[in-house]
């Protein structure tokens, strides 16, 4: 029994030895071919990512391409504004300075001393002839002038009762004359304190403005003292100071422009009132004088432009459309998208326009903004006035 056992333990073993060897012959090239596979697999796979990593670049180079053809496309003419020469007038002007004063300027004196019993007025105040500006104790001056009043009813009184006995010779013309005499003496004291009187009560010599007060309630003033400084604004008057040259361009009437040196915005206009006929030796100008009633300050420091002479239906440009070089003068004339240099001669020139002489023709197109981003020939693009910042910020366009 016990050499059964191991009979069957040798055939056992041996017959799983043998499984095995079948096992490995039959699934060994089962194995090599998973192998292939997943050799095939990867490198499948591999190729796949090669693919799209292939095609993402070539989508990036199209992207980077459409750009380039994009940035070609992309509108590089210089924007710029134009305009259409056309007739109109322009006129030169002679360049000055000046200070605006009062035509009228008073200093207002006490004539009586006394105490300063009221302000009735105060600097800046604009009055009337006659207006009441300030008033002086006037006790004493009232007593005076009612007891002068009195003093002249009572020989007037008696001068008519002698008259009429002097008509019926009944008193000598001697007696007649005597009390005639002292009527007038006392109409004469009558008037005297009358204007003493007066002269408590200070009044506007003329129509104007208070310029100045100078004196105060309660103040004890002397006879002479200043009070008050008046002043007629109306119109102011302005001194210029030619060369002899440029005075005999200028005659009465002609027209001055005049700008506060604190304002250059404001303008208002005035006229030539009268020439000095003679030239100061020293300086060699003449003195010219000017009136305006269109506004300023006296004192106020103004720019003076007058009006020399005017040249009516000349062709002119925007002054900012004139390129000087060298001493020459050019413009940019656009035609269609396009630009050309055209040299001129320039003439008059007032603050906006230049008068061109030459080198131009009515209707004719000018560029006047965007001249320093182009030359000739350059490519540019009409725009309106108010979208070329915009346009010269899109290109980087500078004037």
């Amino acid at each position: 029994m016990k050499k059964l056992s191991r009979r069957s333990l040798v055939i056992l073993l041996c017959s799983i030895v043998a499984v095995l060897v079948v096992a490995v012959v039959v699934v060994r090239p089962r194995l090599g071919g998973s192998g292939s596979d997943a050799l095939a697999s990867d490198t499948t796979l591999a190729g796949d990512s090669t693919a799209v990593a292939k095609s993402g670049e070539k989508k990036k180079g199209d992207k980077k391409g459409k750009k380039d053809k994009d940035k070609k496309k992309q509108d590089t003419r210089v924007p710029v504004e134009v305009t259409t020469v056309s007739p109109r007038s322009i006129s030169t002007y002679y360049q000055t300075t000046a200070t605006l004063e009062s035509e009228k300027r008073v200093d207002i004196l006490s004539k009586i001393s006394g105490e300063v019993k009221q302000i009735v007025v105060e600097e800046g105040d604009r009055v009337k002839e006659g207006a009441l500006l300030c008033s002086l104790d006037d006790a004493e001056a009232a007593v005076a002038l009612e007891q002068a009043r009195i003093n002249r009813d009572k020989q007037q009184v008696e001068l008519e009762r002698l008259e009429a006995m002097h008509e019926q010779n009944l008193i000598s013309d001697k007696e007649y004359l005597d009390v005639k005499y002292q009527y007038e003496l006392a109409a004469n004291s009558y008037e005297s304190a009358r204007v003493k009187y007066e002269y408590t009560q200070i009044r506007a010599p003329f129509d104007g403005v208070v310029t100045s007060r100078l004196v105060d309630p309660g103040e004890n003033i002397a006879m002479g003292t200043r009070l008050f400084v008046v002043t007629d604004n109306t119109p102011l008057l302005l001194s210029m100071y030619l060369p002899e040259g440029e005075a005999r361009r200028v005659h009465p009437g002609q027209r001055v422009f005049i700008r506060p040196d604190t304002d250059p915005d404001a303008q208002f206009v005035g006229e030539i009132l009268r020439i000095a006929p003679e030239v100061d030796l020293r300086t060699g100008t003449v003195k010219v004088t000017a009136q305006t009633t269109g506004g300023g300050v006296p004192g106020s420091f103004v720019r003076v432009s007058i009006l020399m002479d005017t040249h009516d239906g000349v062709l002119a440009v925007p002054r900012r459309a004139v390129v000087a070089d060298a001493g020459d003068h050019f413009v940019y004339v656009a035609a269609a998208d396009t630009v050309r240099k055209a040299p001129v001669d320039v003439g008059y020139e007032d603050e906006t326009h230049a008068e061109i002489t030459s080198g131009l023709a009515s209707g004719d197109t000018v560029v006047t903004a965007g001249v320093g981003g182009i030359r000739e020939g350059s490519k540019v693009k009409l725009v309106p006035p108010e979208n070329l910042a915009a346009d010269k910020n899109a290109t980087g366009d500078k004037q």
